[in-house]
């Protein structure tokens, strides 16, 4: 599933720098984009994912921080921030683990 929104994400970042801290946003685009009607309950999309009439909005997510990762000058300004962050956290956990 990753691959077949690589392209749209790339795309969309370079177009749309403000979306590149922001995969809600970025799913926001996608769902405008495919014109899926807003007019429906939280509970209706939830659905509508679960039954893959639309892709998880963490597809998005996973495919934004492959795009960034491989193509730097697509990083939003929180990229580092949040990458230095995560890795503590995870570094962590694993410590944690032991």
């Amino acid at each position: 599933m990753i691959k077949d929104k690589y392209q749209w994400v790339k795309d969309k970042l370079t177009n749309h720098p403000e979306l590149r801290d922001s995969n809600e946003r970025l799913y926001y685009h996608y769902l405008k984009e495919i014109n899926y009607d807003f007019s429906k309950s939280a509970k209706d999309l939830l659905k509508d994912m679960e039954n893959r009439t639309i892709p998880y909005m963490d597809t998005f997510g996973r495919a934004s921080r492959k795009v960034q990762e491989e193509h730097p000058h697509l990083r939003g300004k929180l990229w580092q921030k949040k990458k230095s962050k995560k890795a503590e956290e995870v570094k962590q956990e694993i410590r944690d683990l032991s």
